[in-house]
């Protein structure tokens, strides 16, 4: 038999002159288009309906992801072909709110193993594809995000977030007479920043205060990184690509190892914590089910994710909800006059409670910024069970990957009326609760934003107490705003890039405002 094939392949080479590596790798590639037609046309996912080149080739969503603007490219899709679209050779997208719920509601779709790719320290809560290691996670550390725990800190979150960014306004109003011109987008993330520092690594980065900017930039390296593993897996093997990653990942560790050092030692000497802050809440946490504190690395690591999970998102957040409010004159008017009519008393914070229940339309401004610019507009990728699954009628195989794009669910026409309008309305009247289930920012599920909790409030506080103390306006010159329009009539919006996290292009020139005291 060998002797056959021998023969066989002897009569091949000889008779296309082909060498036997030539031959080999002709082979090679002959099976792989083989088989990729195969699954192109003959696979249960050819019934699914897309762009006919995507059947055969990812590049095309790989190439959306890497320019940032896998947002617009989904959208643009779904639109065209409906609720269900093939993005690539084995990957679907879905953009009915519902169907992103059933595939969120369970561990019977697991996170994409892409997610632990880019690991800084260790797995933690949130890169994790195993269900089991995240409900365990969930249980530890759970309780260091309630609403309990959030109102026991409260007044330090404050004082280190959105008092010391009036601080700076003021300051900065100060300096150039009645009238300011700051950078909100900056502001917004230096705050988050000092707040993330103060709650989880025991003291405050002092940006607000002193203008260093270093372990933004640290951050900025690292995020960077795990986004190009998650799209390109080879480049965790090329680490010369990113060459200050390695020294940024350092200078990170280096200041929570610290940090929990400083606070064991603290604990240790006087018997008590500080404060229940979110680091001592990490340091205590114990598996109800098994008793099991976390080990250091795994502390390290959840600590780390702290930056991801409360500063970036909720700066971007609030800066699209000032933009759309700016964009909109009558909507800042509304929740102006609302905020200061609720709060007249400058001299007193307004809370997170209080502005939660007595705001009504900041709390639907904020919705429907979260709709209309969701920060989570990136791919959440998703695996399918081993049985595969049906959604709308498609079945779709183990191995398939869903593409989930919060944009897409979040400008669905079947579910919103004018979905590229800015409308708080929507948030509002009687379909109000039904309309915020279909908003999924915080994402929804067994996997939902373990720190949801903690950006509301800091995102509430924030804007309320801006908005009571400050007139904000556009700049004269402003390349966006309500003075240009759109072949719609509606305001031309800062452009979106999808980097991680769905944010401003440019927002050193686009996201300027004009600050007085109100």
């Amino acid at each position: 038999m060998a002797a056959l094939a021998q023969s066989f392949a002897d009569k091949l080479s000889d008779l296309w002159g082909l060498s036997y590596l030539s031959l080999a790798i002709s082979l090679v590639v002959a099976a792989y288009v083989a088989r990729t037609i195969q699954y192109a046309l003959f696979s249960p996912l050819a019934r699914i309906p897309g762009p006919f080149i995507n059947k055969f080739t990812n590049l095309p969503f790989v190439y959306h992801l890497f320019t940032g603007q896998i947002h617009s490219y989904s959208c643009k899709l779904h639109d065209q072909y409906g609720e269900v679209v093939r993005i690539g050779i084995n990957q679907v997208s879905l953009s009915n709110p519902s169907d992103t719920r059933l595939v969120l509601a369970t561990h019977a779709f697991p996170k994409s193993p892409l997610y632990e790719k880019g690991k800084v320290i260790d797995i933690n809560m949130f890169s994790t594809a195993d269900p089991e290691l995240n409900k365990t996670r969930r249980r530890q550390l759970g309780g260091a995000f309630s609403m309990a725990s959030l109102r026991d800190i409260e007044d330090v979150t404050m004082e280190v977030g959105v008092k010391s960014l009036m601080r700076a306004w003021d300051a900065a109003i100060e300096r150039n007479g009645k009238t300011a011109c700051i950078n909100y987008f900056y502001m917004f993330h230096y705050m988050t920043f000092d707040t993330i520092g103060l709650l989880a690594f025991g003291r405050s980065f002092d940006i607000l205060e002193t203008g260093n900017t270093e372990v933004i930039d640290w951050f900025k390296d690292i995020f960077r990184f795990k986004n190009a593993v998650r799209i390109f897996p080879i480049v965790r093997h090329i680490p010369w690509l990113y060459p200050k990653l390695k020294r940024s990942r350092y200078n990170l560790i280096c200041i929570i190892r610290n940090a929990v050092a400083a606070r064991r030692q603290l604990v240790s000497e006087t018997g008590i914590p500080p404060r229940i802050d979110i680091m001592q809440k990490f340091i205590d946490a114990v598996d109800p089910a098994t008793g099991d504190k976390l080990t250091e690395t795994q502390l390290l690591s959840e600590l780390i994710t702290m930056l991801v999970a409360g500063t970036d998102t909720t700066a971007t957040t609030l800066s699209w909800t000032i933009m759309h409010m700016l964009n909109n004159p009558h909507v800042y008017r509304r929740v102006t006059d609302e905020v200061r009519s609720q709060f007249p008393d400058t001299a007193k914070p307004i809370l997170f409670g209080e502005a939660k229940s007595k705001l009504p339309y900041l709390s639907a401004v904020l919705q429907e910024s979260m709709r209309l610019t969701s920060v989570s507009s990136g791919l959440i990728p998703r695996t399918l069970p081993r049985d595969g699954a049906t959604i709308q009628g498609y079945f779709m195989p183990h191995g398939t990957h869903i593409a989930l794009t919060f944009a897409a669910c979040h400008h669905n026409t079947s579910v919103w009326k004018h979905p590229g309008t800015f409308d708080p309305e929507r948030f509002l009247g009687k379909d109000a609760d039904e309309n915020a289930k279909s908003v999924l920012t915080f994402s929804t599920g067994v996997r939902i934003c373990a720190g949801r909790n903690l950006a509301l409030v800091e995102m509430y506080t924030t804007l309320a107490n801006i908005l009571r103390r400050y007139n904000i306006s556009l700049p004269s010159d402003s390349p966006y705003g309500p003075h240009r329009k759109d072949e719609r009539g509606a305001p031309i919006t800062i452009p979106g890039k999808s980097d991680g996290v769905y944010g401003p292009e440019n927002p050193k020139v686009n996201c300027l405002i004009n600050i007085s005291l109100a």
